[in-house]
């Protein structure tokens, strides 16, 4: 009978056993995605622009004329929403490193910094012929129209953003 006992717990204990949930296994934390560091332009965290809307007839009416970009770092001054462009809330500090590529083209480095810390980089080649345009390398994928004008110490850049509005964009460079 003592055998017959000991079998018995022995399968109650299997049966329990089996019945209990699997051991807990520790979680793994979601990935975070990573951001793309696509140039060490650094943007003067003291010089904050607030994005600004403005009428879409307004901002039509002023034609950009082109000219020679000349290479160097700018910051941002102003930045005008016009249509129904994205662009960003809040304010941003942001540098624009211009220089020229091995191909004799155009390369803008884009750094925009959020009073929170948050990052955003791009770098894209900028043609003006046929038209002028922003093909993204780094940071952001294809290619937008783009409009500038151009002085040796202003670069005013109006770039799509989004499927139905444009950033009017106006840099002054560092000295």
């Amino acid at each position: 009978m003592r055998v017959v006992l000991i079998s018995a717990s022995a399968a109650c204990a299997a049966a329990l056993l089996a019945c209990s949930p699997p051991a807990q296994r520790p979680e793994t934390p979601p990935e975070q995605p990573t951001v793309a560091a696509c140039n060490s332009v650094a943007p003067n965290a003291s010089r904050q622009v607030a994005i600004v809307d403005a009428a879409a007839a307004a901002a039509a009416a002023a034609e950009l004329r082109g000219g020679s970009i000349t290479p160097g770092v700018y910051d941002l001054v102003s930045a005008t929403r016009v249509g129904a462009a994205t662009g960003w809330t809040g304010t941003r500090a942001v540098a624009l490193d211009v220089s020229e590529n091995a191909a004799g083209g155009v390369t803008f480095n884009w750094t925009g910094a959020a009073p929170d810390g948050s990052v955003d980089t791009w770098t894209g080649a900028f043609t003006e012929a046929p038209q002028p345009r922003l093909s993204f390398t780094c940071g952001r994928m294809g290619d937008v129209p783009a409009a500038f004008e151009a002085t040796a110490t202003t670069l005013q850049l109006t770039l799509q953003d989004g499927a139905g509005g444009q950033l009017a964009l106006s840099f002054q460079r560092r000295a």
